[in-house]
């Protein structure tokens, strides 16, 4: 028992009471109810004849004939739409579906491919552009052939920060045995990027997707750090999914954005953007269903970072600059409210930000960004140096960038720095290191990343009492719990803040652990009757990567092997931290304590993982090994990527971390770097019931079903909680994404394939079946499927972690 466990029993007669009800809540468990958290109100009815039994059995017609899965595989994309200035990370969103004809009267589903001779459709619902008045990024110059101007075809930021990244033939990965260095097409440089369309060509204002078959797809090249390693294989989109890659996606609607980009304002944002697929037959023409096209929408998710609040105006950043003698920022902010009556003060705020951080670069880091900056020129303001790619310097995995400094780079001098997300959280820390809750939690990563809300009327930051700063980034919640707070990218949006979400939560050790210590107390340390759930430092914390570095799983499903994921709290807290409690706590639920941050300390400080290990044959010819390899030196993340093992890098946190077996993700390995062998997957790689993504019935990370729904007014996220609706099968529940809406179902909503079996009475127990089936257990006959997945196997993950 942790202390504060003993602590807050000892001093709270509610304590007390939560405690009763929770151990009252155990103890009931082995009654808990087999039916399912919805009705079966909007299915039809039907009489099928079993196969086993030979009986004709009362049983309900899947939700919808076809289903179209929609989702995007990152949480939100954090990204700016006026590249004038800098890039942090490109615009890049993805659209990814996978099709599923659904399983009627009895029937087995299918998941659907090309061979089904079926195309699937995309756009974007009123957003089918973005350079002009919604972005500024083929407009902006910058040399990307590197021979010193920025007058040639080509010479854009859209095609410039994606030059690292080049293929030989195609996106299949193919590599000829010739291959040389000068074969190369490089994207953006040798093969340039259409307006309003992504690195891969797709474009945003619609077509086909594009279908990874059993290896994935989307498959380019970048070098290493490690001068031998070269053609580093990206495979960007997960095995069986249809992907449109990358588009330049803005939070702006086509019908709403009036006027020139100088005019855009908070309220013009709307972060959550219904993406569209329909199904096509081969021929390209609709698939019909009572008339309609098979049509199904999810959630693009994009905002951009709140560097404005803080770097311009009477922001913090703004102000220490000033005190520092800047004030460039200051004569950004004044050209453009002078010389354009449409100027809007957010834009003119935007901009003024921009010189701000390019300004204190170069006088922390001896930088030269602003070596050229003319504050009265009406285009170009920067001179021959142009716009700045963060990653020419800083490795960034996100966009591919593992050299540092990036080769290719033009406009200034570069050097080698860290990866982009230390860098940035890092330099931070300083002068954050006060900006805490009550509780000493960071309001930081909600006050930094994206904020607006779906509601434009929601988007003002000093009246809307849910926003955690105000329009100058000061912390509105220093006396309260952030987990009131709310917009962008997830706090009062994704299921893990949403106080209406009900058991069985299907935990492990660590997982009751966060529920009775965070999600059940409140910022004093008290115990709630209503859940306030998890903050991002919950999930992004040292604990995460002491957990992967543990992991060397022989069975992922079935944890054998060596891990802590399936150890006791007492176990985990010796193994981390040698069994000191304030040690373990400042891993996995790290506050602010004398200026201390747990979570700033752990970024500047952390050495990357294991990647492989070298090693040379008799010839001296490098050979690279598993991580776990007997033999070889280890080579770790640091050493072969300058993204470090930050973002899109299997160290990131996992589901694995809370959830019981086999609630957990797909063993890595198949998308190697970006995942390793005998280590859990990242989700958006992973798999569960066949080859379903994980992502097609939970939606994405920071976004999971069931999102917070307060209203279609106040919700934060309403495009999510209506896309669940569409697979609901009485037009209330919000997901995931349950049996019925794929398959025939009896009245418990188990599917009717499982009659006759101990699975058909209860619903919960076939969830925790769902769970087990990995890919190829989908093809396997009823008998063999319960013999592999037996029925109390699965009952017992139910009772063991109900909660």
């Amino acid at each position: 028992m942790t202390r504060r466990k003993v602590d807050s029993a000892a001093c709270s007669a509610a304590g007390f009471l939560l405690w009763l009800l929770l151990l009252s809540a155990r103890a009931d468990v082995a009654n808990y109810d087999p039916n399912p958290p919805f009705r079966l109100d909007r299915l039809k009815p039907v009489e099928i004849r079993d196969e086993i039994t030979h009986l004709t059995l009362k049983a309900y017609q899947p939700k919808n004939p076809y289903n179209i899965l929609i989702n995007y595989e990152l949480g939100m994309h954090c990204v700016g739409f006026d590249i004038s200035y800098c890039c942090v990370i490109p615009p890049y969103n993805s659209f990814q579906a996978q099709a599923v004809e659904s399983g009627r009267n009895g029937e087995r589903p299918k998941l659907l491919s090309p061979a089904d001779q079926v195309k699937l459709y995309y756009f974007l619902r009123d957003n089918s552009y973005s350079e002009g008045n919604k972005m500024k990024y083929w407009s902006v110059p910058k040399d990307v052939n590197g021979n010193g101007t920025m007058s040639d075809p080509g010479d854009n930021m859209a095609n410039y920060v994606w030059e690292h990244v080049f293929i030989y033939k195609d996106l299949e990965g193919t590599l000829p045995k010739d291959w040389s260095i000068e074969k190369r097409i490089h994207i953006g440089k040798d093969l340039e990027i259409p307006v309003d369309a992504g690195p891969s060509g797709k474009p945003l204002a619609g077509g086909y997707l594009d279908y990874a078959g059993d290896q994935g797809g989307d498959i380019v090249f970048t070098d290493s750090l490690i001068p031998d390693v070269k053609n580093v294989p990206l495979r960007l989109t997960a095995a069986n999914v249809w992907d449109a890659l990358g588009l330049p996606l803005t939070a702006f609607y086509d019908s709403t954005r009036k006027g020139t980009i100088r005019s855009v304002t908070n309220k013009d944002f709307q972060p959550y953007q219904y993406s569209t697929v329909q199904l096509h037959d081969k021929d390209g023409k609709p698939i019909l269903v009572d008339g309609k096209p098979v049509q199904f929408f999810g959630t693009n998710p994009v905002d951009i970072p709140n560097c404005v609040l803080c770097h311009s105006a009477e922001g913090k950043g703004a102000k220490l600059s000033k005190q520092a003698g800047m004030i460039l920022f200051e004569k950004e902010y004044d050209y453009w409210k002078k010389n354009y009556p449409d100027e809007s003060d957010y834009m003119a705020r935007l901009s003024s930000s921009s010189i701000n951080l390019l300004e204190i670069h170069d006088k922390m880091f001896h930088t030269q960004f602003l070596k050229e900056y003319n504050p009265n020129a009406s285009s170009n303001r920067l001179g021959s140096v142009g716009s700045v790619n963060c990653a020419d310097c800083h490795g960034d995995n996100v966009s591919g960038n593992l050299q540092e400094p990036r080769p290719g780079a033009t406009g200034y001098p570069t050097t080698k720095a860290k990866a982009l997300a230390p860098s940035i959280h890092a330099a931070h820390a300083v002068f954050l290191a006060d900006m805490n809750d009550k509780a000493g939690r960071t309001v930081s990563c909600q006050a930094c990343h994206p904020t607006h809300w779906q509601n434009p009327s929601m988007n003002n930051f000093d009246r809307n009492p849910f926003q955690i700063t105000d329009s100058y980034g000061n912390n509105k919640f220093a006396d309260s719990d952030q987990r009131l707070a709310g917009g962008g990218c997830y706090l009062r949006r994704d299921a893990h803040t949403n106080p209406d979400v009900k058991p069985p939560f299907f935990l492990n050790s660590l997982g009751k652990w966060y529920l009775e210590n965070v999600s059940m107390r409140d910022e004093n340390d008290k115990p709630l009757n209503q859940m306030r759930g998890l903050t991002c430092t919950n999930c992004h914390n040292q604990l995460s990567n002491e957990l992967y570095a543990w992991d060397d799983l022989d069975d992922v499903v079935a944890q054998k092997g060596k891990t802590l994921r399936n150890k006791g709290i007492e176990e985990i807290r010796k193994a981390v931290a040698d069994g000191e409690i304030e040690r373990f706590l400042e891993m996995a639920d790290p506050k602010i304590k004398n200026g201390n941050n747990p979570v700033y300390t752990f970024y500047a400080n952390h050495k990357g993982a294991t990647l492989v290990k070298a090693t040379r044959d008799k010839e001296g010819k490098l050979r690279l090994l598993p991580w776990n390899a007997s033999e070889g030196d280890p080579v770790s993340y640091d050493a072969a990527s300058g993204g470090s093992d930050w973002w899109l890098a299997a160290g990131e946190p996992k589901c694995a971390t809370c959830h019981a077996a086999p609630f957990v993700e797909s063993e890595g390995g198949k998308y190697f770097p970006i995942d390793q062998p005998r280590k859990y997957a990242l989700y958006r790689y992973s798999k569960a019931h066949g080859a379903l993504s994980c992502q097609s019935c939970h939606e994405s990370i920071h976004g999971l079903y069931p999102v917070r729904y307060e209203g279609d007014a106040q919700t934060v996220d309403l495009t999510t909680h209506q896309a669940a609706l569409q697979y609901s099968p009485d037009g209330r529940y919000a997901g995931p994404v349950s049996c019925a809406a794929c398959h025939t179902v009896n009245k418990r909503g188990v599917p009717t394939l499982l009659s006759g079996t101990e699975y058909a009475d209860d619903y919960w127990a076939s969830v925790v079946l769902l769970h087990y089936m990995r890919e190829g257990d989908e093809k396997l006959p009823v008998k063999e499927l319960l013999r592999k997945y037996p029925y109390p196997t699965s009952r017992k993950v139910v009772l063991e972690s109900w909660k």
